[in-house]
């Protein structure tokens, strides 16, 4: 019987699941976790965010007013489901955050670790 967790994972080609290359996910192992009663539990490990630092800038937007980040994302990066990407780049924990004042400037960045960084 496959549990759900490997069902999503193996679901590669779903939308935003782990396994797809645009998933913030993606790479990263699934260990097993074992319950005191002995009964495994499947997880995705950990994923440490980036600090801004390490991300090579392409260029800066302006949120203009109604600007949502996948919009952004789908726009500036061709994927709405990359959104993660400008949040990281932008230190942003809540992606709403980033288009809630209009004219703030937003990175516009390649992946963390391609390029050099931007220092």
């Amino acid at each position: 019987m496959t549990s759900p967790l490997d069902g999503f994972i193996n679901a590669g080609g779903a939308s935003g699941a782990p396994t797809a290359p645009n998933s913030r996910y993606y790479g990263l192992p699934t260990l097993t976790w074992t319950r005191p009663d002995g009964t495994p539990v499947r997880y995705i490990a950990r994923r440490l965010v980036p600090q801004p630092e390490q991300f090579t800038v392409l260029r800066q937007y302006f949120v203009t007013d109604g600007d949502r980040i996948d919009n952004i994302a789908a726009s500036q990066l061709g994927d709405p489901l990359l959104y993660w990407l400008i949040c990281d780049a932008n230190g942003a924990m809540d992606p709403q955050n980033l288009t809630a004042q209009v004219g703030r400037a937003i990175e516009i960045t390649l992946p963390s670790g391609i390029g050099g960084n931007s220092g």
